[in-house]
């Protein structure tokens, strides 16, 4: 009878260690893996907001460097991307640009080609950098650009992802304004969310 009421108790200890051991040794594996940025290949719909200083004189776009006058506008996108197993990516936004205060100027409407390269990743942290050129007129076949349109910007940013790769959260450091007229558009501060599509 006691040794019966051993072997139950045994049984019952080792069934529960392996109920409470078993999944946080699963887990912690997942954890040690990471997201790879093969991993981060896909569709992806996003928004996003900011603020840009554009500037003018006699009321058309001109260098920030001799311009008359400086506005303040604040910009919003929506996006659709598809990024590639190498970190190349293609998309498609549309922003719009409200001015700031100050002036009757109406806002704007512009659709843009995004074109991004992801140029450092890692996976332990799941943060990365990435430079991008943005074109007038072009398309994008899967994260490929079709090489045509006009370019208009060239930038760089950090971003950070989450939920298994399944969002990533963008924040822009740096902004070239080329066309219309290069350096027309300065001081950007922007940041973007994207969620798998």
């Amino acid at each position: 009878m006691i040794k019966l009421r051993i072997a139950t108790g045994l049984g019952l200890l080792l069934f529960m260690a392996t109920m409470i051991g078993g999944p946080v040794r699963v887990s912690q594996a997942q954890d040690d893996e990471g997201v790879t940025l093969a991993s981060l290949a896909g569709k992806f719909a996003g928004r996003c907001g900011g603020f840009v200083t554009i500037c003018f004189t006699a009321g058309s776009l001109h260098d920030c460097a001799t311009a008359t006058s400086v506005e303040g506008f604040d910009e919003t996108q929506i996006w659709q991307q598809t990024r590639d197993a190498a970190g190349k990516s293609c998309g498609v936004f549309t922003e719009t640009f409200a001015p700031v205060a100050g002036t009757a100027r109406p806002a704007f409407v512009n659709v843009r080609t995004h074109v991004g390269t992801t140029t450092s990743f890692d996976p332990t942290t799941g943060s990365g950098t990435e430079t991008f050129n943005r074109y007038k007129g072009g398309s994008c076949i899967g994260a490929v650009w079709d090489g045509t349109g006009t370019l208009t910007s060239t930038g760089s940013g950090n971003f950070v992802v989450s939920d298994s790769g399944n969002r990533f959260e963008f924040l822009w450091r740096t902004y070239t304004s080329i066309s219309p007229v290069a350096g027309a558009a300065t001081g950007l501060v922007f940041s973007d969310t994207f969620i798998r599509q």
